[in-house]
């Protein structure tokens, strides 16, 4: 994102560098006040949307401010004319129609994250026009004119800061219980079914976190599961005569003492045996 950051104005680079590392919605950002900053604590309270007292969410929430962010907000401040963070120039709020997407995606083409480019003749009624997935020089094929290169992008929205600051979060190794507080989403299903399948490594460390000590190959680990549950207390004082034998069956001879012959129930596996006294 530095480079993005970096190509984008200077009156808007502070409100983009909040969006990106906040993750707030663009109405939650141009109803900031400087109230809601604490950059002493670095607390940041999301309290409002534009002009109304409440969020998209209902709730008035904090979140933590990141360490990169804080020069940012600091210049912010110091620069708005009123109690807003993000002002128009003359300290007023801006409308809710306000298209900062449009300044996003001429940051992206000066920063070169593009989709292509187009080549277009500006002689008047020509119109010939190529795409193109580079920028070297073409000429018009009418009049051989030089050909003026236009860079694509992506029609993003500016929402889209907002899915990346989730994505960068758990592409970095976050806990996804803490990307959810951050993007203040109610239900933890919501962020891990939308940004899940980002966090690949996270996820492969949690499933490490079973360990039983297992060595050698599957079909040892069956005879040394059967083995301790032929030893185990809680087996052989029911047990009249011979143990389970290391094919995990029971021998002939065991019986209980008035109870019908003790057979096993299904073929087990790691999980302990299960009996059956028949009917």
């Amino acid at each position: 994102m530095a480079p993005v950051l970096k190509a984008v104005p200077d009156h808007w680079r502070a409100l983009f560098a909040t969006a990106v590392y906040s993750g707030l919605r663009k109405g939650e950002l141009i109803g900031l006040r400087k109230v809601d900053v604490d950059l002493t604590s670095r607390l940041l309270t999301v309290a409002r949307s534009y002009d109304r007292e409440t969020t998209k969410g209902g709730r008035t929430e904090v979140i933590p401010i990141a360490a990169e962010l804080v020069p940012y907000l600091q210049d912010a401040i110091n620069a708005s004319p009123s109690e807003l963070v993000f002002p128009r120039p003359d300290g007023s709020m801006m409308s809710e129609g306000v298209q900062p997407e449009l300044v996003l995606r001429r940051a992206l083409r000066k920063a070169g994250i593009v989709t292509g480019y187009r080549h277009v003749c500006r002689r008047k009624d020509c119109g010939h026009r190529e795409p193109a997935s580079d920028a070297v020089l073409r000429r018009c094929p009418k009049d051989n004119r030089r050909l003026w290169v236009v860079a694509e992008c992506r029609p993003i929205r500016f929402h889209a800061l907002r899915h990346t600051t989730a994505s960068l979060l758990l592409m970095s190794g976050a806990n996804p219980a803490a990307v959810q507080r951050i993007m203040r989403h109610s239900d933890p299903r919501l962020t891990m079914g939308t940004y899940g399948h980002l966090a690949p490594d996270y996820l492969k460390r949690e499933i490490d976190r079973l360990v039983f000590g297992q060595t050698g190959a599957p079909h040892q680990w069956r005879s040394e599961a059967v083995a301790a549950v032929g030893n185990a207390p809680f087996v052989t004082p029911l047990l009249k005569g011979q143990a389970i034998d290391a094919s995990g069956h029971l021998g002939d001879s065991l019986e209980c003492e008035g109870l019908p012959p003790l057979t096993a129930e299904r073929a087990t596996g790691v999980e302990p045996a299960t009996f059956s006294l028949g009917s």
